[in-house]
């Protein structure tokens, strides 16, 4: 570590910035082998991540699995005002691609936008023989000085067998935690940690300070969650019928459907805290609980946002559903389709006719005027731009409330992109806007947010609602108790947990 790198960590301390690494930083800035790094959620991962970063010499390699885990990379780095020549952060799949993508010749690769797991594994297997290119690894050597590979748990077998071929040429420190490895692969084998971890790498060390909410005043939570964790690891129960610290709410609810929705409405509802503090409603990561976010924050008009996959499927499927449409009034009914997708009481508040595909006459008694307008000029003559105005004014609508901001925003940003670069077609704006939005990372916009265990994973909120606990396995509910900093509140039909592995 450079004298100025000593300074800069000295002038750290003593600004009292709290949550200070110190020796474990210094020692994963200086480590020069291939070693890993035991991080229990919200003990300060990724703030070592970054304080180690800043301590180094040289730019680092820094790869996670999800863009919400970029983002709060990014951020952290901003808070500690790392210079950001000192770093790249990109997620496994997308730093991959992006290299076969660069050399197609030598590694055969010409998929932008891979399509499913094989596609995925025949990526992985290709960026794999890449870097047994001398000239590869030397760009590799070149470009960085040290590799940090976040979230190890939910490495795939073939992410680790990429990892393993770069920590031949760069330091290589892993940091996770087995018990919030949760991604399904979908057909690719996980890491085993005993054995891919334990038995590959030497462990530099373990974080033991529950430092998210020691920060946020909460720490009689954060031992309890530390307790927590300690009963998930052995397998026994927890009793939420016992006296729970401060800021632990257990809401009993009925197991019926109809009443156990109620029960979760009502409690995301009516939940109350300070102005500007985030809240965060986890329900389980299967598709069937997606779509059980996507009706909450509709029957919650739009308090609380749902937040999207990633991969923007139904982004996708919109613009797909526009090019097949085979008229413009067919276009202009998959605009108002997609409206309610997105808003709520759109059909409502709109002339029956725009609703049809049709023109209307516009009087005095036309509802929405100004929508009615636009969508008129759109079927008249239909562009990215119009269809852009259209969506806003929809949105800005007294009536209606944005449910889903995530899908609204990201097709709005494919708009303004194809209408800024016309000679793309929308389709290819699609995929440019896309690669961009894996490149910048997911930031997290409303303050209130419906999500599964899958999508909130990395990411840190003042308050978590857990929507219904006894639905979730032993890592999914770990997941789940550990995002909120402030409070947590546990909607359950059963008071005693015993999460299945």
């Amino acid at each position: 570590m450079t004298f100025a790198k000593v300074i800069w960590f000295k002038s750290l301390m003593a600004c009292g910035n709290g949550l200070t690494m110190c020796n474990l930083a210094i020692t994963l800035a200086d480590y020069r082998g291939a070693g890993f790094v035991v991080a229990p959620a919200g003990f300060g991962k990724t703030y070592l991540i970054a304080e180690a970063t800043a301590l180094s010499d040289g730019r680092q390699l820094i790869l996670t699995h999800t863009y919400a885990g970029v983002n709060a990379l990014r951020r952290k780095f901003r808070i500690l005002g790392v210079n950001e020549h000192q770093f790249h952060v990109d997620t496994i799949a997308s730093w991959a691609l992006r290299l076969c993508l660069s050399y197609k010749h030598t590694s055969g690769w010409a998929i932008e936008r891979p399509a499913d797991n094989d596609q995925w594994n025949a990526l992985y297997a290709a960026v794999g023989d890449l870097l047994d290119h001398e000239f590869v690894r030397r760009i590799i050597r070149s470009s960085y000085v040290g590799l940090y590979v976040d979230e190890y748990q939910d490495c795939s077998i073939s992410q680790h067998a990429i990892v393993m071929k770069i920590s031949r040429d760069l330091p290589c420190r892993v940091l996770g935690d087995p018990l919030q490895g949760i991604f399904d692969f979908g057909g690719q084998q996980s890491v085993d940690w005993t054995r891919d971890v334990e038995g590959v790498y030497a462990q530099v060390g373990q974080l033991d300070v529950p430092h998210r909410w020691v920060q946020a005043g909460a720490g009689q939570l954060g031992e309890w969650l530390r307790n927590v964790r300690e009963n998930l690891e052995n397998g026994t129960t927890i009793d939420l019928r016992r006296r729970l610290p401060q800021g632990v709410r257990y809401v009993a609810a009925n197991a019926a459907p109809q009443d156990l929705q109620r029960t979760q409405g009502n409690t995301c509802r009516y939940f109350n805290c300070g102005p500007g503090q985030t809240i965060i409603a986890i329900h389980k990561g299967s598709q069937e609980f997606k779509a059980k976010c996507h009706r909450l924050s509709q029957n919650l008009s739009g308090r609380y946002s749902s937040i999207e996959e990633v991969e923007g499927r139904d982004m996708f499927a919109f613009f797909r559903r526009m090019n097949t449409a085979a008229s413009n009034s067919r276009r202009l009914q998959e605009v108002i389709a997609f409206a309610g997708k997105c808003m709520t009481q759109v059909n409502a508040n709109l002339p029956a006719g725009t609703c049809r595909g049709e023109a209307v006459t516009i009087r005095a008694a036309t509802r929405s005027p100004e929508v009615a307008r636009l969508a008129n000029e759109y079927l008249d003559n239909p562009s990215s731009g119009r269809l852009a105005e259209l969506l806003k004014a929809i949105k800005g609508l007294a009536q209606t409330n944005v449910t889903r901001a995530d899908l609204l925003n990201r097709v709005l940003g494919v708009l303004q992109k194809h209408t800024m670069h016309p000679e793309l077609s929308c389709d290819e704006a699609a995929e440019k806007y896309q690669r961009e939005f894996r490149f910048k990372g997911r930031p997290v916009g409303n303050l209130r947010q419906i999500g599964t265990t899958l999508l909130v994973k990395g990411l840190e909120y003042d308050h978590a609602i857990v929507l219904d606990a006894t639905t979730l396995s032993r890592k999914e509910l770990y997941v789940a108790l550990t995002r909120g900093a402030r409070t947590l509140t546990i909607v359950s039909t059963n008071p005693v947990l015993n999460p299945a592995a």
